[in-house]
C-alpha cells in the first residue's frame, strides 16, 4: 500500500487534495493529521517569558496513551511566579507556579498529583519527581471526602424525588456522578499505587451497571452537548452504592494509616 502525506489546498468553493496521476481510477483515503503542538512556540505566542518556565509536562489521555480524536493535549508547565491557563486549538496549557503547586498538593492532591504521576516530560523531568511522593493524607485528601459526600447527598434526594413514579431520571445526574466516580477511582488507585485509566473506569461502570450509557451520556455533557433523555435509576444506585464504598474504605484507610 502506497502513502503519502499531502497539504489539502483549495479547489474551487471546496477543499482537496493534489494526487500523482498514476493514482487516477483508484481510490484513496483520506484522513486529517492532526498536528502536535510546539508549546515553546505557544508559550512565545503568548508572552510568556521563557525564562520563568521551570518544566514542561504532557498530562491527561495523551500522556496515558488513551487519546481519541476529540482528546486535547494537555500540558502542565510549572512556572517560577506565572499561574494562568491558555487554551490554544487542540491545546489546553496550565502554567502553575512551583509555589502555588506544593501548596496545592498539601492541602488538595485532586488533580494535579495524578497529573504528575502520569505525566510525559517535555523539559526537566527531576523537578517533578519529589511531588511525585506526597504522601496522601486526611488533610490533601479532606476537599475531596467532603466535597464527594456533599454531592452524594445532593444526589440521593434527587432520587427520592424521583423514586416511586418513575424507574427512570434525568441524564443530567451523569456528570455529577461520573466525575464523583472518576474522583474516588483515582483516588483508590493513588493508595493502591495503581495506574488509573479511562478504559478501566469505563470496564468499572459497565460491570456495576450492565452498560456504559451513563458514562456515554457524562462524555456528551461534558462536550457541552444537550443531553434530554433519561437514565435507569437502579444504574444511578448502583453507581452512588460503590462511591459510598469507596470514600467509607478511604476513610478507614486514612484512619489506620495515622495510627
Amino acid at each position: 500500500m502506497q502513502k503519502l502525506i499531502k497539504p489539502i489546498v483549495k479547489v474551487g468553493n471546496s477543499a482537496g487534495v493534489i494526487l500523482p496521476k498514476k493514482w487516477l481510477h483508484h481510490e484513496a483515503k483520506i484522513e486529517i493529521i492532526v498536528k502536535t503542538p510546539n508549546i515553546l512556540e505557544i508559550l512565545q505566542q503568548e508572552k510568556i517569558p521563557l525564562e520563568k518556565v521551570k518544566g514542561i509536562y504532557l498530562v491527561g489521555s495523551y500522556a496515558r496513551g488513551e487519546q481519541t480524536k476529540e482528546s486535547d493535549y494537555d500540558v502542565l508547565v510549572i512556572t517560577k511566579d506565572l499561574n494562568s491557563k491558555l487554551q490554544k486549538s487542540n491545546s489546553e496549557i496550565i502554567l502553575i507556579s512551583e509555589e502555588n503547586l506544593k501548596e496545592s498538593l498539601n492541602t488538595n492532591i485532586l488533580p494535579l498529583l495524578p497529573m504528575l504521576k502520569e505525566s510525559k516530560p517535555i523539559l526537566n523531568s527531576s523537578l517533578i519527581d519529589p511531588y511525585k511522593k506526597i504522601p496522601l493524607t486526611f488533610k490533601n485528601l479532606k476537599w475531596h471526602l467532603e466535597t464527594t459526600k456533599s454531592a452524594i447527598k445532593i444526589m440521593e434526594q434527587t432520587l427520592d424525588l424521583n423514586k416511586g413514579i418513575s424507574e427512570q431520571i434525568s441524564s443530567s445526574i451523569a456528570y455529577s456522578l461520573i466525575l464523583r466516580l472518576r474522583e474516588s477511582y483515582i483516588v483508590d488507585c493513588l493508595i493502591k499505587n495503581k495506574k488509573q485509566s479511562n478504559k478501566k473506569l469505563v470496564l468499572l461502570i459497565k460491570k456495576l451497571t450492565g452498560s456504559v450509557e451513563i458514562y456515554n451520556k457524562y462524555k456528551l455533557i461534558k462536550l457541552n452537548k444537550k443531553v434530554k433523555d433519561t437514565i435507569l435509576i437502579k444504574h444511578v444506585d448502583s453507581l452512588l452504592d460503590y462511591i459510598k464504598n469507596k470514600i467509607n474504605e478511604q476513610e478507614k484507610w486514612l484512619k489506620e494509616k495515622k495510627d
